[in-house]
């Protein structure tokens, strides 16, 4: 290989590198950033530090059946004798029962015995939806190809009522959307091995 066949090689390598492959590359990283994190904290409850996250408040609070879903709210309310067992407070012509046990029973109505514990923001999944769709795609990013190129990927919550339960969620937890140093690492190898691959694929 000559000099000059060399130097085309590597003008394609870094045109990759800096280029179009390199956005892809990104985007490909920033949905599997994000489902690293998603699963790690759905499903044990384990922030970026290793921590379990702060447990849900039990101080009591108001509910009626806009709180729940509907068979949740016919199994606490829909009798007489189910309402007598909780205390009742008007607040703004709303007629309200009081929830011992406050947010974590409130959960654990909603999602069955058991399951209020688990700190994951994941009663409806709205918020995590919101932010990558349960297909996730380049699109779902709030960044641009422009921002990928340059080797930037931004997730984060798109309509409003989904970013203020983000916004709230971080402000009471920490960054929530924080990877972990085993994520980092193993997103830099994953990135590592897709320029290498740039490389292969041009000869090199």
């Amino acid at each position: 290989m000559t000099f000059p066949e060399l130097d085309k090689k590597y003008d394609k390598v870094i045109l990759g590198i800096a280029g179009n492959q390199n956005g892809v590359i990104m985007e490909q990283l920033a949905i599997e950033a994000f489902t690293l994190l998603r699963g790690r904290i759905q499903e044990t409850g384990i922030d970026a530090h290793g921590q379990k996250y702060a447990p849900y408040s039990t101080k009591p609070m108001y509910i009626g059946c806009k709180s729940f879903k509907q068979e949740v709210c016919k199994a606490l309310l829909n009798t007489k004798e189910k309402r007598s067992g909780y205390k009742w407070k008007t607040i703004n012509g709303h007629h309200l029962a009081v929830l011992e046990g406050g947010y974590k029973k409130w959960r654990e109505l909603q999602l069955g015995k058991g399951k209020g514990d688990l700190v994951n923001f994941s009663v409806t999944n709205s918020m995590w939806n919101n932010i990558m769709s349960e297909k996730p795609k380049a699109s779902d990013l709030l960044s641009t190809k422009a921002d990928h190129i340059r080797g930037i990927a931004i997730i984060g919550a798109k309509q409003d009522i989904e970013k203020k339960k983000l916004e709230g969620n971080t402000k009471r937890r920490g960054d929530i959307l924080d990877l972990s140093k085993t994520e980092q690492d193993d997103l830099m190898r994953r990135y590592n091995l897709q320029v290498l691959q740039i490389f292969k694929e041009n000869g090199l």
